[in-house]
């Protein structure tokens, strides 16, 4: 009994030949019944060489008076928002101890409304605060207009800082609300400064 061929074996391997559609590379036969694929080459590209870049295009260096000014905003940013609740609690025994005949109970609740009103005036600093830390931050990469809300900023926190420090002088006690608004102010002005140093104003766009 014979059985049929198989139809691959029944075909010479010599007349099997394999050509990519482009007919550049030619493709060995294969044995009987196997396949066989052959890795066409990839095409190259001449792709035209891009033109330097002068050194007068390239963006300056970050100087270290615009980091630093950026670093001393964020840090009188974060002080500025502990001047009045230091104030609050600083003179907390005060204020509850105008009333000598308050019971006990009264205190208590005194106490807290001392803290409510710290935690109240510290987060409208917080918020007054933002504005600061967001445009000194965009400082950084060199923007023109963020120096100059920046430097508003500064003024408008000068004179409330100076407000502050006022009224903190009329206080039982007034040591630790006058250290911060005194070194708050300080750090105000070395930012402002900093920021329109010679160095600054070349990186500044």
């Amino acid at each position: 009994m014979t059985y049929p061929q198989d139809p691959w074996q029944q075909q010479n391997p010599d007349d099997v030949q394999w050509q990519n559609p482009a007919g550049a590379y030619p493709v060995a036969p294969a044995p009987a019944g196997q396949y066989q694929v052959n890795q066409v080459g990839q095409a190259s590209f001449a792709m035209a060489p891009l033109a330097p870049v002068l050194p007068h295009e390239m963006a300056p260096p970050r100087p270290a008076t615009i980091t630093a000014a950026m670093w001393i905003w964020i840090a009188g940013a974060v002080l500025s928002v502990a001047v009045l609740p230091v104030m609050l609690l600083a003179n907390a025994d005060y204020f509850l101890g105008q009333n000598t005949s308050t019971s006990e109970q009264d205190r208590q609740a005194g106490e807290l409304g001392v803290r409510v009103m710290a935690v109240v005036f510290g987060f409208a600093m917080l918020v007054g605060a933002a504005p600061y830390v967001a445009f000194a931050i965009v400082l950084r990469n060199g923007q023109g207009w963020a120096r100059i809300l920046l430097t508003i900023l500064g003024v408008i926190g000068l004179l409330s800082m100076t407000a502050i420090t006022l009224i903190s002088l009329g206080a039982r006690v007034w040591q630790p609300s006058v250290v911060i608004s005194i070194v708050v102010m300080g750090l105000t002005i070395a930012a402002v400064v900093l920021q329109f140093l010679p160095a600054s104003n070349k990186f500044v766009r």
